[in-house]
């Protein structure tokens, strides 16, 4: 990652997704908000792989020292006497400066098996593909804004080593979480709207909200209120709503649209009734209409 201190043009941005629960899409699509959360309501407290570091702390202010004119003995023994107290007012120091960024988390694929897993409430949520690009306020007077991939890390970033300004902690994450793959734009909160305490948003264009996808598992009244809000609202017209199914391949997904998907569930509820989706996770459907029209007679 190239660190930057200001972001104003972004150019070949891709796609970006949003995995939700069928609520929080309804909401995003009936508001035209979407929140920018705070560091510390982000959904793993231990995601941080950013240290501040003891010899790195203790060697900063000892050059310190020396610059003050302090021998080099003078200048070890106070630094090595104030070194607890310094770390910990550099943490706690670090740690309210993040918190005045929100962030928008993303990712760059539609077919991530775990994050429908773990973000979309099991398969039963949405994926909002929305053009980023539209959400990068270009040249406008932003106390911060910045939109990148977050970096996954083998061992801890040294803070002070690196000379890390606040906000990039924000996109360092241990290579646990990289099958994420997640893209962040995070913005000062001075630059957000609040709606509650501690709840911050921004507004999403409708035309920045390229397609919803709804989960395999998704049905019921709120799946369908989302899908008849797109379909009547003229802003949204342009909005794409397909379905994701579980494929009959070992593992994966099947992304149709919501006319291709109409077809399967008459097809689908004729043959095999309401379980048809649970009966396509233990059938290959291909094999089986392969196997209707081979015949064994003679074989």
């Amino acid at each position: 990652m190239v660190l930057k201190s200001k972001l104003t043009t972004v150019k070949k941005v891709p796609s970006l997704y949003k995995y939700v629960t069928l609520d929080r899409a309804l909401s995003i699509l009936k508001s035209g908000e979407i929140r920018m959360t705070q560091p510390r309501f982000l959904n793993d407290p231990h995601e941080l792989c950013v240290e501040v570091n003891g010899l790195s702390v203790k060697k900063h202010f000892y050059d310190h020292l020396l610059g003050r004119g302090y021998s080099p003995e003078e200048a070890n023994d106070i630094s090595s006497r104030n070194l607890i107290g310094m770390v910990i007012d550099q943490v706690d120091d670090i740690r309210s400066r993040r918190e005045e960024y929100g962030v928008l988390s993303l990712a760059d694929s539609l077919e991530n098996m775990l994050l429908w897993a773990h973000y979309a409430n099991e398969h039963r949520g949405a994926v909002i593909e929305i053009d980023v690009g539209q959400l990068v306020v270009a040249g406008a007077d932003l106390e911060f804004q910045y939109l990148g991939q977050v970096e996954y890390c083998a061992k801890r970033v040294d803070f002070y080593g690196e000379r890390l300004p606040v906000w990039s902690t924000l996109f360092f994450k241990s290579e646990a979480w990289a099958y994420e793959r997640e893209w962040r734009l995070i913005r000062s909160l001075k630059d957000l709207r609040q709606k509650v305490e501690d709840v911050y948003v921004i507004d999403i264009p409708a035309t920045a909200i390229k397609t919803v996808t709804f989960g395999a598992r998704a049905f019921g009244p709120t799946e369908e209120e989302a899908i008849k809000h797109i379909q009547s609202t003229h802003e949204l017209a342009h909005v794409v709503v397909q379905k994701a199914s579980f494929s009959s391949r070992l593992v994966g997904l099947e992304i149709q649209t919501g006319r291709d998907f109409a077809w399967r569930i008459l097809h689908g509820q004729h043959h095999f009734g309401d379980n048809w989706r649970e009966f396509r996770q233990w059938v290959d459907m291909e094999s089986l209409e392969q196997a209707e029209k081979t015949s064994l007679a003679g074989a």
